[in-house]
């Protein structure tokens, strides 16, 4: 009980850190970092751990790079802890596609393997093809309902569970579930 309490204190305080750095207060935004480090930490490391093991980046480099990318922006305005999360994921979203591009220019796409989009959460191999078409999605599945495309950033490319994503989106977990499979299935046909 007491735990519950401690971590309801712990959000309020994080969202209103959040309030004041949109308010101007730039000092908060490093309080943020540090109280969620450990939880970007983990998100960093599953988006690297879907993209070979010779990509020049580990979870603490994605981690300082994310926050740097999220610091150069206009100020932003996030309603809670799992709002930020989220656009942390983006921001590491596009920092890893930046260097698998810079990347793949550099050997002609050597070694790239076509790959199945799946809910396995262990290291594949090389699936830099995947992800850029998993990504390329986004925009199609956002045209036909924002939550599909949500429901990719949050399973595919931060990790999130099926309960850390229905929280995120507001709705309940049969529901993401309905998303989710709806998503891989437009997504199939797409690459197809």
């Amino acid at each position: 009980m007491n735990n519950d309490i401690a971590n309801d204190k712990d959000a309020i305080e994080l969202t209103q850190l959040l309030n004041n750095y949109a308010a101007g207060e730039q000092a908060d935004f490093d309080r943020v970092i540090e109280a969620v480090y450990a939880q970007l930490n983990q998100m960093a490391m599953i988006q690297i751990n879907k993209i070979n093991q010779n990509i020049t980046m580990n979870a603490n480099d994605l981690v300082h790079e994310t926050y740097l990318k999220l610091k150069a922006c206009a100020q932003f305005k996030v309603s809670n802890r799992q709002h930020f999360m989220a656009l942390a994921a983006t921001a590491m979203r596009h920092l890893i596609l930046d260097r698998l591009k810079y990347k793949g220019r550099q050997k002609h796409g050597g070694l790239l393997v076509v790959t199945v989009m799946t809910d396995n959460k262990l290291p594949i191999e090389d699936n830099r093809i995947e992800i850029m078409a998993v990504n390329d999605s986004l925009d199609l599945l956002r045209s036909i309902k924002t939550e599909l495309a949500q429901t990719v950033e949050c399973r595919y490319f931060a990790g999130y569970s099926e309960a850390e994503t229905a929280e995120i989106l507001g709705v309940s977990e049969r529901t993401v579930r309905r998303y989710w499979v709806t998503a891989k299935n437009i997504i199939k046909k797409q690459v197809v």
